[in-house]
């Protein structure tokens, strides 16, 4: 029986409950079974137009995060749980979003409590989108190494314990976008510039070694001044077999260049996190080719601040970043992933603490099994100038639709450099995650 005309779909449910009766006579059977069958599909459909026609989207999931060294004292490494929740409200071209994030991190106290992750307004028409607010911003096309994608920062608080999506942070800023189908463009400007969080509590396992009687000194970000932001543009194209950008962006490095001092009154060595400014020239591609998809990013940096072999100063030098990687989709649900980072840094100088020529590797091998509602992968990274290297194994079943489970190993090792230091924290891991 079709809705009536100009009255609420719930409205609908109670007037055909009352008409079924007249219908079916005097069956009493048949007109208990239509009216609860009635009643099945209009309630079904009534739910599905006004989750329709509602303006309010509500969404988000709960995850839990527990990690424990393989070593001794065996102590854990990461413990928190998260509730993140998403609201969406449209109204016509336009629409309101905002997400918050409730943690509880039995390791880090700080963390504990309600995060503002994003919440922007969103105008788009045929030919401008405009995005204001506190929101996520990603370029170039590589897959956890950063070349192009420099406007967001990563939170390392608790390193590589999360997904590189949820390790992102959002900028406060403004964004406008010409979306064409063929080539869009956008300029980005960010008033305040966000920095990578760093472990630097005490307690944190995550924390680097410091020399004794020595403190850390990070700034969050700097003064709220027009000259302090970063600002940027970007230009994408796309062929029928051939995606790629152009970028360029003036930002800061968002990764501190540390430089010593001593702190008289506390009697302590002080090391200071410096952000200076740097002008970022780039591009990125890809390209579908068979089962084989080839990515590209490269840029030129110029006045990046790098750090002194002693530890007491810094120099502003250009570097240029090159990245190539490769994914294979084999069939079968293989996938395949290798990327390779160089870095080479001009005019330079042996008293730096970093290498003329350095480079690091990432692989990803992944096998989805059971009609793909398991996943098995290794992920590795490997600083190559160090001879270091962290890999991840892990296994990843979804329960149903909602629910997720996922067990994994870390594994730490090398000569020397980050990732040897954290040998120490060698884990294995549990994630347990649900979505509503």
């Amino acid at each position: 029986m079709p809705a009536k005309a100009g009255i609420s779909p719930l409205q609908n449910i109670f007037l055909v409950e009352k008409e079924i009766p007249d219908q079916v006579g005097n069956d009493k059977l048949r007109r208990n079974k239509v009216t609860k069958q009635s009643l099945a599909a209009l309630l079904l459909a009534a739910a599905t137009a006004v989750a329709q026609e509602s303006p309010f989207q509500f969404n988000g999931f709960v995850d839990t995060y527990h990690a424990v060294q393989t070593q001794h004292p065996h102590d854990f490494t990461t413990s928190r749980t998260r509730l993140r929740a998403e609201l969406r409200v449209d109204y016509e071209n336009a629409y309101l979003f905002a997400s918050l994030n409730g943690i509880h991190n039995s390791i880090l106290e700080d963390r504990t409590g309600v995060q503002l992750q994003e919440a922007y307004f969103n105008y788009q028409n045929d030919f401008l989108e405009i995005r204001a607010g506190r929101q996520i911003v990603v370029w170039g096309v590589a897959d956890g190494l950063r070349v192009t994608d420099l406007i967001s920062p990563v939170d390392y608080t608790e390193f590589m314990s999360s997904d590189y999506d949820d390790m992102r942070m959002a900028v406060d800023g403004f964004r406008i976008k010409y979306p064409g189908e063929r080539v869009n463009a956008e300029i980005v400007y960010v008033p305040v510039p966000r920095y990578f969080q760093m472990p630097m509590q005490e307690e944190n396992p995550w924390r680097p070694e410091l020399p004794e009687k020595a403190s850390i000194d990070f700034p969050e970000g700097p003064d709220a001044k027009f000259k302090n932001g970063d600002f940027g543009t970007r230009v994408s194209f796309f062929l029928s077999n051939l995606d790629f950008s152009i970028s360029a962006l003036h930002t800061h490095n968002q990764s501190p260049v540390t430089v010593a001092g001593y702190d008289p009154v506390k009697d302590s060595i002080v090391i200071h996190g410096i952000h200076e400014t740097m002008t970022m020239f780039g591009g990125d591609l890809s390209m579908p080719i068979g089962e084989f998809v080839l990515r590209a990013e490269i840029a030129e940096y110029f006045g990046e601040a790098l750090g002194y072999a002693s530890n007491l100063d810094y120099a502003r030098k250009n570097t240029f970043n090159a990245l190539g990687g490769i994914d294979w989709y084999a069939g079968d649900n293989w996938t395949f992933m290798v990327q390779y980072l160089h870095k080479y840094i001009a005019d330079y100088s042996h008293n730096l603490a970093a290498e003329k020529n350095s480079s690091e590797m990432t692989f990803r091998i992944s096998k989805e099994l059971l009609n793909n509602t398991l996943k098995l992968s290794l992920y590795g990274m490997f600083d190559i100038d160090n001879l270091a290297y962290y890999a991840r194994v892990s296994g990843d079943y979804s329960v149903t639709d909602q629910v997720m489970i996922s067990l994994g190993y870390d594994h730490f090792g090398g000569k020397r450099g980050q990732l040897a230091g954290y040998d120490k924290n060698r884990e294995i891991w549990a994630k347990a995650k649900y979505y509503f």
